[in-house]
C-alpha cells in the first residue's frame, strides 16, 4: 500500500480510481495549490523523479510518495539557488573561450531568459525598481545588465563578446547575493522586522552622521575608509527597506499607498530615497566627490529625517 507524506506528515487520503502515480500526483498538487501553497519538490520511494516519469509508474510499485510544500517565498528562494548555480556553471564553462558549441549556444538561448524571468519575479515580490539598482555601486543598472546579458547571449562568437558577457554575468551574480540578503530579511519573524524599523528610528541620528562621515573621509583623502562606512550605511538602509516591504506584504489589510504625513506619501519618499542612493553611486563612478558629498551631507539627511515619522506610523499601525 502506498503512503503519501507532505512535509514528513502522513496524508490521510484514499485513492479514487487513479491507476498511475501521475494521476495521484496531479490531484494532490491541485489540492496543495487550492490551499495557497506551492510544491517545492517530491520523491518517489526516496528518489527524485521528473513529473513526466510518473505516468509510467504504477501505484502498486510505489511504497512512499513524499511531497515538500512551502510558501511563495520558499519557491522563489529555491529557484534563486538554482539560478545562482546555473550562473556559476555558465561562467566556469565560458572563461577563456572564444566560441561556443551549437548545443551550448542553444542551451543559453533557454537559460538566459529563465534567469531574467526569475529575477523579475523576485524583484516584483520585493517591490524593487531595477533601473535604480547598480550591483557594483557604479556602471550599468540591473535593467541594463539584463538587457545586455540577453542580447550578448545571442552572439558569443569572439573572445571579446564572451568577456563582455561574463562581465554582465558577474554583475548578475552580485545582484543575486543582494536578493538573497533581502529575502533573508523577509523571512524574519514580524517581531524581528519591527525591531529593525524601531532600531532605525532610535538610531536615526547615528545613520545620518555615518553618511556625513563618508563625506568627511572623502574630503580628507581617506577614500577606503569612506567606502567602508558608505557600504555599511547603505546596507543598513537596504535592510530597512526590505523590512518595510515585508511588513507591508504581511499587512495587506492596511492601505499603504495612502499612508501620508504632512502631505507626503511613504511610496514617494521610498522612491526618492532609491533615486538619491542611485545618484550617489553615479557620482562615485564619475569620481565626482563634490557632488557625492553634497548629496550625502544635504539631500540624504533630509530624506531620512522625513522618513522617520512614516516609520513611526508604520510601527503604530502594526503594533496596535
Amino acid at each position: 500500500m502506498m503512503n503519501i507524506y507532505i512535509n514528513e506528515q502522513q496524508l490521510d487520503t484514499k485513492l479514487d480510481g487513479e491507476t498511475n502515480l501521475g494521476q495521484v500526483f496531479d490531484q494532490i498538487q491541485k489540492w496543495i495549490e487550492s490551499n495557497g501553497k506551492y510544491l517545492r519538490h517530491f520523491t518517489v520511494n526516496g528518489k527524485e523523479l521528473n513529473r513526466s516519469d510518473l505516468d509510467s509508474v504504477g501505484i502498486e510499485d510505489t511504497e512512499r510518495l513524499d511531497l515538500y510544500v512551502g510558501e511563495e517565498l520558499d519557491v522563489i528562494e529555491d529557484s534563486l539557488v538554482e539560478v545562482d548555480n546555473y550562473v556559476d556553471k555558465v561562467g566556469s564553462t565560458l572563461v577563456g573561450r572564444d566560441s561556443l558549441t551549437e548545443k551550448e549556444a542553444e542551451d543559453l538561448k533557454e537559460g538566459i531568459p529563465w534567469i531574467i524571468s526569475m529575477i523579475r519575479t523576485t524583484t516584483k515580490l520585493l517591490n524593487l525598481n531595477l533601473n535604480l539598482i547598480q550591483p557594483m555601486g557604479k556602471g550599468k543598472n540591473v535593467e541594463e545588465i539584463l538587457e545586455s546579458l540577453h542580447s550578448g547571449s545571442l552572439a558569443l562568437d569572439s573572445t571579446k563578446a564572451i568577456e563582455s558577457f561574463l562581465e554582465d554575468l558577474r554583475d548578475v551574480k552580485l545582484f543575486l547575493m543582494d536578493l538573497s540578503t533581502r529575502l533573508a530579511v523577509m523571512r524574519l519573524d514580524e517581531s524581528e522586522l519591527i525591531e529593525i524599523i524601531s532600531k532605525f528610528v532610535d538610531q536615526k541620528d547615528k545613520v545620518i552622521k555615518d553618511f556625513m562621515l563618508v563625506n568627511e573621509n572623502f574630503q580628507s583623502g581617506k577614500d577606503h575608509l569612506a567606502s567602508e562606512i558608505l557600504n555599511d550605511a547603505v546596507g543598513r538602509l537596504t535592510g530597512l527597506m526590505s523590512a518595510l516591504v515585508s511588513i507591508q506584504t504581511r499587512h495587506t489589510e492596511l492601505n499603504w499607498q495612502e499612508l501620508s504625513f504632512e502631505d507626503k506619501k511613504l511610496s514617494d519618499l521610498v522612491g526618492q530615497l532609491n533615486t538619491t542612493l542611485s545618484n550617489i553611486a553615479s557620482a562615485m563612478e564619475k569620481n565626482d566627490i563634490v557632488y557625492a558629498g553634497d548629496i550625502l551631507e544635504y539631500e540624504l539627511p533630509e530624506i531620512l529625517e522625513s522618513l522617520v515619522p512614516f516609520l513611526s506610523l508604520v510601527l503604530e499601525k502594526v503594533t496596535v
